[in-house]
């Protein structure tokens, strides 16, 4: 009897051990969103930019008054992480980058 409570008790340990490790939340990552995005591949992670949060960027040329085009700027994922009225430490704002599809 006791030949067969060990394999049946490591089973059930190691099936329970899978599913309270899927159960774990793993931590809303700027990286792993579908809003990060790198300038080049040169930048590093730490000055990437949201697309999520973007501001308008005036550029007046005050010394000979030409006016040059609006630009659409972001703000760094940082920032974006900073404040609570955007995304926040929680990720609020967070989507996955990669979805899984389920299918039927």
């Amino acid at each position: 009897m006791n030949c067969f409570t060990i394999p049946l008790f490591l089973a059930f340990l190691s099936n329970f051990c899978i599913n309270a490790q899927s159960n774990i939340a793993k931590p809303k990552l700027c990286v792993n969103c579908k809003f990060f995005m790198k300038e080049s591949f040169l930048t590093p992670d730490t000055y990437s930019k949201c697309t999520k949060f973007s501001f308008i960027e005036h550029d007046d040329f005050f010394v000979n008054g030409i006016k040059r085009p609006e630009t659409k700027q972001y703000y760094y994922c940082s920032t974006a992480r900073n404040f609570d009225h955007m995304c926040g430490i929680e990720g609020k704002k967070y989507e996955e980058k990669f979805e899984k599809k389920i299918k039927n």
